[in-house]
């Protein structure tokens, strides 16, 4: 795995922070926004030096797949493939070109060069092409891409399609989406509260994560063991509201149901649910509401945005990988943000330490009323 967020810039950078559920959110630096006041923001801070691309979520793409196959410098006779998961694509590229081009409509014969990079599929070419993969998928579902791609990976490595499989999401700050969200009235200006009742949006940020599942044989060549597998996935597609998720939360029902038929463990075997805890009053009122309907008793729960920021496509792999983690830490997160409880909700978040956990359940929702769910376990059961 691999990851570069506003956390820190490898996991063993980050994953304390994210336990520990620390404030990483600051006031936007890296753009003007055009808003009287800088959202606070999830950012990546500098860099690493190493860092290459055409434009920034292609440079932070490049980090995180680049510490995920950092112990796999020999892969002769293994084949790997990526899927991407994004929203902004080159679209951090494009804004710059734009800008440049209202100050000076010379550029304009720059446009060829500057645009072709817009596309999110210019983004999977370019990191087939930089880590010698021999084929790529681009995906953009809104903020349940991330976990996605992980279920598309894991549909590669069982057809046999290829041997290891990179799942990438990746998502730069762009000004489309801070000012976006923001003409939704979808940002707190105090900074994201998950679950909290006076919770008043969300909190944007950037990163990326990049998670290598393996087939049996690649594991075999390599000589390395999983870290964890991916058991069960599951999508739905409940077309509630354009933006607006279900007010039951029917659709990541479905979504959560699928992910544990897949995994043939009943929903009492999972010992923490990795929340896409958003903080915004419909989608963490709508989440929690749909797993109350799953569970009999809600497993402790975390949302990690507030120290992330919602990192939009790449959301559900970053957050995916700091949930790997913790499971295999025993421990639950804190979840920043969160001081006072919402009796519309009825149940708070729980941090844990010293946790036996085997199965944790990641849940991602986009706009469109597009859902996702993914279970990671720390054995692949009797069937697998």
């Amino acid at each position: 795995m691999g990851a570069i967020c506003a956390a820190g810039t490898d996991i063993a950078a980050a994953k304390r922070s994210v336990y520990e559920g620390r404030d990483n959110l600051s006031p936007l630096s890296l753009f003007d926004s055009g808003l009287k006041v800088a959202p606070l923001s999830g950012q990546v801070a500098s860099l690493p030096h190493f860092a290459i691309g055409p434009h920034r979520t292609a440079q932070l793409a490049f980090c995180a797949v680049s510490e995920a196959l950092s112990g796999f410098s020999d892969r002769k006779g293994l084949s790997l493939g990526f899927v991407v998961a994004t929203t902004v694509g080159g679209m951090t590229r494009s804004e710059l070109f734009y800008k440049a081009y209202k100050a000076d409509p010379s550029e304009l014969h720059q446009a060829a060069t500057e645009c072709a990079a817009h596309e999110p599929s210019a983004l999977s070419g370019f990191l087939c092409e930089t880590f010698g993969g021999l084929g790529f998928h681009t995906l953009s579902t809104a903020c349940s891409t991330g976990l996605h791609a992980v279920g598309l990976a894991k549909r590669l490595i069982q057809n046999n399609t290829f041997d290891l499989c990179c799942a990438v999401g990746s998502d730069g700050l762009s000004l489309l989406t801070i000012r976006g969200f923001s003409s939704l009235m979808l940002l707190d200006p105090t900074g994201c509260k998950p679950f909290d009742k006076n919770r008043k949006g969300t909190s944007l940020g950037e990163g990326a994560g990049a998670i290598c599942l393996a087939s049996d044989k690649a594991c075999e060549i390599l000589n390395v063991k999983p870290l964890a597998f991916v058991c069960g996935w599951g999508a739905s597609a409940d077309c509630h509201h354009m933006t607006a998720p279900h007010p039951q939360g029917l659709g990541a029902q479905k979504a959560v149901r699928a992910a544990l038929h897949e995994a043939e463990i009943p929903a009492s075997d999972i010992g923490m649910i990795a929340t896409h805890g958003t903080a915004t009053p419909d989608n963490d009122a709508a989440e929690i509401g749909a797993m109350k309907k799953i569970f009999d008793k809600v497993p402790p729960f975390c949302s990690m945005k507030r120290s992330l920021g919602h990192t939009l496509a790449a959301s559900g792999i970053i957050e995916s990988i700091f949930a790997i983690c913790a499971m295999k830490d025993k421990c639950v997160p804190v979840t920043a943000g969160f001081s006072e409880s919402d009796e519309a909700i009825g149940l708070v978040p729980q941090s844990r330490e010293n946790i036996a956990i085997s199965h944790v359940l990641k849940n991602s929702f986009g706009f469109g009323g597009n859902n996702a769910a993914a279970i990671f376990s720390l054995s692949n059961g009797i069937t697998r």
